[in-house]
């Protein structure tokens, strides 16, 4: 029968099978070499000719003993489990490892989630068809499917025509794992996954019961890696090794391979070595690729003799893979670290040029603004702004506050309409004199006569004491009026007559009060449209409105947004103990980006929240969150169009949120001036989330 010889010349003293790889003259997978088995078997046992003959039966080699099992059934499972149809012993194979299955008439071979997987014809395999002498791999349990005779080619060997290379046994079969573990090496470049596996493939091609990498770390050794014939981690406090079996392997470069270390000469003189009871030690150098980096080290307690000379061999030529792979992964993983290095110096310069690109655009800032105080006759630091809108305001102010007429501010909620009489006042001739102010919209015409003509003792009840009017305690300064637009058609009355007079009737009094005021008033509604809506005196609007200052709504003075935040950020850095705040440059474009419906009142509220959110610098988070947002809505399309149904609704939100400023958050006076019903504004409330 070639390919295949049986004999019973050999005694057997113990209940023994062993496979017997035998090298011939003649060409083969190595050069001048061929294999053919020898399967040893007490006589009782050998298989007759009609054994030999079936097809119909799987032939399985364990342990040196040599079962033939016929195909009786459809299904054929195997494991280690004794329930399976063929039982294993190799504690490699699972307990329900594959099995084999009749369909139309042939088998195929199935995988059943193995943990090591099953391997046919020397290659890792799910799911194939069979045919007849094809090999199969658990562990260390060859089994034959049919027959052990017919020669199968493996692609890209040239075989003896009586040489079967799908029977070559452990020899062959470790040829092409280790070409596929080699493979497997170059393609992982993640290297503690790699060190694990080469770990693993050493205990496969070896047979060992467990397994360890050691690499050298500076003046000593570390063990890397420790795993069992399972590919289960060995827990830190199991590893027991002969470090002097590896000392001497790092240190000579050479490989040992001890049949039964505790009875080796060379390393008897090592207490550590009877201390652990060692038997069959395996320890190869591991090279990368010109110094000795490091030892792969294999242990068999419970037996002598379990590697050999094959084993070594092979082991040194694995480890010379494992070695460069070693080396690629580390290289590997110096460049990703170079680059993660260098992405990080990238985000700090980053940064850093971001930070400088806002210090300097502080810089120019200040510059620009000493530019414009300097331009300008008066000094109006405490009003911020270098915009076109507002160098025309400050060139106004300087032809208007030498003057003692009245003057009229109007402009949005929020724009600053009392700075600037303020600054009419302290840079003009009556600087030293009082500024009061009063808000229109804030008292009922009851308590705003009082405040602004006073009232003598017992006028009414409660009235305990005299007391001076608003323009009798402004008499010499200026007496500045916000909202005059609220007051009521009586209330304009009287206020007409004291302009028209200069005198006051205090309530209860029935002499006159002369007075000497500079009036300034301010107004958030168009005036002009109030009178022709009849609701303001037109004589009054005449009286008040000799000169009239417009202010802007931030939205149309953008480019002053930067110095209004340094500002700001100045002023409530410094009054909650951090200092002047630095600030993202993403920060000033979502400010930028935001149209500011409170205009400047709303933006310095919310400075005072980011200064009271920030760490150590201003984020977009610190905003909230109607600020910050990038891409709001209504944003410009590419082509520059704005969508309507998004400009419908930021309309809506802006002129509610200013009718609630000026009805003081009464809704159904808001709704009178948004000339809607109550019932629309708190749907639209709801819908915006504007409550």
């Amino acid at each position: 029968m070639p390919g295949i010889q049986y004999s019973t010349r050999e005694p057997f003293s113990e209940s023994v099978r062993r496979v017997r790889l035998d090298r011939v003259r003649g060409p083969g997978p190595r050069a001048g070499a061929a294999w053919s088995f020898g399967v040893t078997l007490p006589a009782a046992q050998s298989p007759n000719k009609s054994e030999i003959d079936a097809a119909n039966r799987l032939i399985v080699i364990e342990e040196s003993e040599r079962r033939i099992v016929p195909l009786q059934n459809d299904v054929i499972t195997v494991g280690r489990s004794q329930e399976n149809t063929l039982a294993i012993r190799d504690p490699r194979s699972s307990r329900f490892h594959c099995r084999l299955e009749r369909i139309g008439g042939r088998y195929e071979l199935v995988d059943v989630g193995s943990q090591n997987g099953t391997y046919l014809n020397g290659a890792i395999t799910s799911r194939k068809a069979l045919q007849e002498g094809d090999l199969i791999e658990i562990g260390n349990v060859k089994i034959f499917f049919g027959s052990e005779e017919r020669p199968r080619p493996v692609a890209g060997l040239t075989v003896d025509a009586t040489c079967d290379l799908g029977r070559l046994g452990p020899e062959r079969s470790s040829l092409l794992r280790m070409h596929e573990v080699a493979r497997a090496l170059n393609a992982e470049l993640d290297l503690e996954r790699l060190l694990e596996l080469i770990v693993d493939a050493s205990i496969e091609l070896t047979h060992a019961a467990r397994g360890y990498l050691l690499l050298t770390r500076g003046a000593g050794i570390e063990v890397e890696v420790a795993r069992n014939f399972g590919r289960a981690r060995v827990r830190p406090e199991e590893v027991n090794l002969s470090r002097s079996v590896a000392r001497r392997v790092l240190v000579s470069g050479e490989p040992i391979l001890s049949l039964d270390l505790g009875s080796d000469a060379r390393f008897s003189a090592a207490e550590s070595v009877a201390e652990l009871g060692l038997r069959s030690v395996l320890c190869v150098p591991v090279r990368a690729p010109d110094k000795v980096v490091g030892a792969l080290y294999l242990e068999e307690r419970a037996k002598r003799g379990v590697f050999t000379e094959d084993d070594k061999v092979n082991l040194e030529v694995f480890s010379a893979h494992a070695g460069v792979a070693i080396r690629n992964a580390e290289l590997m993983n110096e460049l990703r670290r170079g680059k993660l290095r260098i992405e990080e110096l990238n985000r700090e310069l980053r940064d850093r040029v971001e930070t400088q690109e806002v210090e300097l655009s502080q810089v120019r800032a200040a510059l620009r603004q000493n530019q414009v105080e300097l331009q300008h006759k008066y000094d109006y630091h405490n009003i911020v702004g270098v915009s076109r809108a507002m160098r025309d305001v400050f060139r106004l102010l300087d032809k208007v506050i030498e003057s003692e007429v009245p003057v009229l501010i109007g402009g949005d909620s929020g724009t600053g309409k009392e700075l600037i009489a303020r600054a009419i006042h302290f840079n003009g001739p009556r600087k030293n004199a009082p500024f009061v102010t009063e808000n229109c919209a804030a008292l009922p015409d009851s308590l705003l006569e009082s405040e602004l003509f006073g009232y003598r003792k017992g006028a009414f009840t409660g009235a305990d004491k005299d007391k001076k009017g608003l323009f009798e305690i402004a008499t010499g300064g200026t007496l500045f009026l916000d909202e005059v637009g609220e007051m009521s058609a009586s209330m304009q009355k009287k206020l007409l007559r004291v302009l028209q007079e200069s005198e006051v009737r205090p309530i209860g009094a029935k002499d006159v009060v002369k007075i000497n005021v500079r009036l300034i008033s301010a107004a958030n509604r168009d005036l002009m449209d109030l009178v022709e809506a009849g609701e303001f005196r037109e004589d009054l609007f005449y009286r008040l409105k000799v000169i009239s200052i417009h202010l802007p709504p931030l939205r149309d003075r953008k480019e002053d947004i930067p110095y209004l935040l340094d500002h700001f950020l100045a002023l409530y850095g410094d009054r909650k103990g951090k200092g002047h705040l630095q600030y993202d440059g993403e920060v000033l474009t979502r400010l930028m980006g935001y149209d500011w419906p409170g205009n400047i009142r709303e933006l310095e509220n919310e400075v005072r929240r980011a200064v009271a959110l920030a760490e150590d610098r201003i984020t977009p988070t610190c905003f909230s969150e109607h600020v910050r947002p990038r891409g709001p809505r209504g944003e410009a399309t590419p082509e520059g169009v704005r969508s309507l149904p998004a400009l419908i609704e930021e309309a809506e939100k802006r002129e509610i949120r200013k009718a609630l400023e000026q009805a003081a958050g009464n809704k159904t006076r808001a709704a009178q001036l948004l000339s809607v019903s109550r019932f629309t504004l708190q749907r639209k409330l709801e819908k915006y989330h504007l409550e």
